[in-house]
């Protein structure tokens, strides 16, 4: 690939440490080379300093953090964004291991201006504990098979597979690609939504939808594996991040309020 495009990887945070740390370890192996780290801490805590600050990897890092006041990913996201140069922005999250050729994929198909993604493999607890406690990046697809990891499917390797083009993405926070140039047309990220479990991911994709860009689904490409982790119950939360999204989507802004610059009502 002769490409030699500058990428930021964003990975958004909140406390667990040990996660993040085999993300980092994932992103050392990366055969695309030509990328940096913003480490987006949705919070300020002490030991999230200390152990960023010891740390001793090939790439660059930057580590952002703001105030701990409920889910505000959007926010520190933007952040991020304010002091980006990189051509192309990849975002993923603190609990999401990647394939070697991730960020290389993403390069590849890379044109511009299209908005690339795909989806995720979720890791079963007991994989979590054998790859936290090794140095293992990529689970065995025996080893999924055998522990019920679900979605195994899409852990497949398959670079021959012809990139989709589709209408309906269906974006993933936790593992999308999109150029600056595209992030900044519609604003980043809308930083209204301060409930997590619905909102910042499929209102960042219908701003761009409405903007007619291109989505790729780089299934088989992309690909990453989910840490196992408990997830609680956020019906309530979702209904209210839901109601908020529809709205959003009637009054048919596209260039959010509440982004990267901020507009006066």
């Amino acid at each position: 690939m002769s490409k030699n495009i500058t990428v930021n990887v964003f990975v958004s945070v909140y406390k667990n440490i040990p996660f993040l740390r085999k993300v980092l370890d994932s992103i050392e192996k990366q055969v695309y080379k030509n990328f940096t780290v913003t480490i987006a801490e949705d919070g300020c805590f002490e030991e999230m300093r200390n152990f960023i600050a010891k740390l001793d990897y090939s790439f660059s890092i930057s580590h952002l953090y703001q105030e701990d006041k409920g889910f505000r990913k959007n926010k520190i996201l933007n952040e991020g964004l304010k002091k980006n140069t990189a051509e192309l922005c990849i975002f993923i999250d603190g609990d999401c291991i990647l394939h070697p050729k991730f960020i290389y994929e993403y390069v590849k198909c890379f044109d511009g201006c299209s908005v690339m993604f795909s989806k995720r493999t979720n890791l079963d607890h007991k994989t979590t504990e054998v790859l936290l406690n090794s140095e293992i990046i990529k689970p065995s697809k025996w080893t999924m098979i055998i522990n019920k990891s679900t979605r195994v499917e899409d852990s497949f390797y398959l670079p021959f597979k012809p990139v989709l083009k589709t209408k309906k993405p269906s974006l993933m926070g936790c593992n999308m690609a999109i150029p600056f140039s595209t992030l900044k047309l519609i604003n980043g990220f809308d930083e209204d939504y301060e409930i997590t479990g619905y909102g910042e991911d499929c209102d960042i994709e219908w701003r761009m939808l409405k903007q007619g860009f291109s989505f790729l689904h780089l299934k088989y490409r992309a690909i990453q594996f989910h840490l196992f982790h408990e997830r609680p119950n956020r019906e309530d939360q979702t209904a209210i991040s839901r109601k908020l999204f529809n709205k959003k989507k009637q009054e048919g802004i596209s260039f959010c309020k509440n982004g990267i610059t901020k507009m006066k009502s």
